[in-house]
């Protein structure tokens, strides 16, 4: 915020926003935004409870096996990084818990994505773990996602993935942008929501402190998308299950030979 000038009043401030206002107020146009409820620092946000890094795990590891299955190849998907859109504010960031970009960035990744640089572009699906001002967590974060440029973002909190949430709290919603560029909240539930980005179901399994995140496949069937340890062990214990058929059938064929030789 700017310093007041030596008497006179100070200038008006307004939190930032991510709304169309139409016929806005003229004072309300020289306003001076207060960006300073929206920094982060380095520490803030970053693995805030110990079942937070499980589930950003789990889920983070299901789309890399779901982009092995598909053939993606030119994509990124990552945790834990800043994305800041205000150039001036470089502290006005996010840092998705898990989220994805359309195009694989060249190397090193930086530590802090700016989005008014080349190259730096905003992720095309992002996911926000709540872990502790869930209030703040609702009302802020779809605001800040939406000013970012993230076309989909999914709120996640575990601890109201339970028969009876606390008041006012719902285990997963989500946020998409509509053709008209309003961002728009188009599920807050328990059960399951479909993802145009990632293309599968997001979908909530077990109950508060493991309550977890996971990607079901289309078709509605409820088949989960492993995640890579899971899709090694099931591919391993294929692996082995072959192996065996096979021996089984050469010591059959040696028992035929033997018994074919008398």
């Amino acid at each position: 915020m700017l310093p007041a000038r030596s008497g006179a009043a100070p200038p008006a401030t307004r939190l930032p926003r991510a709304l169309v206002v139409r016929d806005p107020d003229p004072e309300e146009l020289r306003a001076t935004i207060d960006w300073s409820d929206w920094y982060l620092d380095d520490a803030d946000g970053i693995g805030a409870w110990g079942e937070h890094d499980e589930i950003s795990r789990l889920l983070l590891s299901s789309i890399a096996q779901l982009a092995r299955e598909r053939g993606w190849t030119d994509h990124h998907a990552g945790a834990d990084r800043f994305f800041a859109w205000v150039r001036e504010e470089p502290l006005v960031r996010v840092s998705p818990d898990v989220y994805l970009l359309d195009h694989r960035p060249a190397p090193p990744l930086p530590k802090q994505w700016q989005t008014w640089l080349p190259g730096h572009r905003p992720p095309r699906f992002a996911l926000e773990i709540v872990a502790s001002d869930w209030q703040k967590a609702y009302e802020d974060v779809p605001l800040k996602y939406c000013q970012l440029g993230c076309p989909e973002l999914a709120i996640f909190d575990p601890l109201a993935a339970t028969h009876r949430p606390p008041a006012g709290r719902v285990a997963l919603q989500a946020y998409r942008r509509d053709p008209d560029g309003a961002y728009v909240r188009v599920y807050a539930g328990a059960g399951r929501v479909w993802s145009p980005a990632l293309d599968s179901w997001l979908c909530v399994i077990g109950a508060g402190a493991e309550a977890r995140l996971r990607l079901t496949r289309p078709g509605g069937k409820g088949e989960l998308v492993p995640t890579q340890e899971e899709a090694a062990a099931i591919e391993a214990r294929a692996r082995e299950a072959a192996e065996a058929r096979v021996r089984e059938l050469e010591a059959r064929v040696r028992e035929l030979e033997q018994l074919e030789h008398g």
